[in-house]
């Protein structure tokens, strides 16, 4: 894994670290289902827009209020909540996406609804950390795992939607034989793209022992979804 223009206190490993010393802890939401609650009920742009915004604004508030009741309590520093609406595995910010576009995640749409999404999140009205924007973990999300597999979406595909939402490439499975000059340009993707809109990105990848393009994965991990993996461009 690797990270780009991260400041710190992100709570979302790979990416979180301190600046200095001292006990503070940051906050992050697991808010997939509330992106596809809204979503789920109108496809007009505007609308839905305006609604998620409310919602997650009320949902990261509630937990704001807890952090800062806690940090009064415990003597710690409450630093900041990052309102990106984590999702893992059936709690999918895929099917919420597909639901508003009406389509495959990976066809056209999907950008425009990824950029709706992070504008709602960067609306919060909460001390902002991290990547405040939108994740797409490939094998953390079952509905993103399953395009994945069936060839919806690519390393580049990924890339062109963090140009307007969050994290980069997530969990992304890659065939065991990736070469450590693969995984460097992989990088040097990722960063260069988080250097050109001043934005924080990572690189979490998940090379697969033994398999090759074509191959599923069999990772043990309950939270991570196998998938097909792709031949690397």
């Amino acid at each position: 894994a690797a990270t780009a223009m991260m400041p710190p206190f992100s709570p979302f490993y790979p990416a979180s670290f301190h600046a200095s010393p001292g006990h503070r802890f940051a906050v992050g939401l697991e808010a997939a289902n509330v992106v596809e609650g809204v979503l789920g009920e109108t496809r007009d742009p505007v609308a839905a827009a305006q609604t998620l915004s409310a919602e997650l604004d009320r949902h990261a508030r509630q937990a704001e209020a807890v952090a800062i009741g806690h940090a009064s309590r415990s003597g710690w520093e409450y630093v900041g909540l990052d309102p990106t609406p984590a999702p893992l595995m059936d709690v999918s910010i895929g099917a919420a996406i597909e639901k508003f576009t009406g389509h495959r995640l990976g066809s056209s749409g999907t950008l425009t609804a990824a950029r709706r999404i992070t504008e709602a999140v960067k609306s919060v009205r909460v001390k902002q950390v991290g990547y405040s924007g939108l994740m797409l973990p490939v094998m953390e999300d079952r509905r993103i795992a399953q395009r994945w597999s069936e060839g919806a979406l690519s390393l580049d595909a990924l890339l062109a939607y963090s140009a307007v939402c969050a994290t980069g490439l997530d969990t992304v499975p890659l065939p065991g034989d990736v070469t450590d000059e693969q995984i460097a340009r992989i990088f040097g993707d990722v960063a260069s793209l988080a250097h050109k809109w001043k934005k924080p990105l990572a690189a979490r990848l998940q090379p697969a022992k033994g398999k090759r393009a074509g191959e599923r994965t069999e990772f043990s991990d309950p939270y991570l979804e196998n998938a097909t993996l792709q031949p690397l461009p």
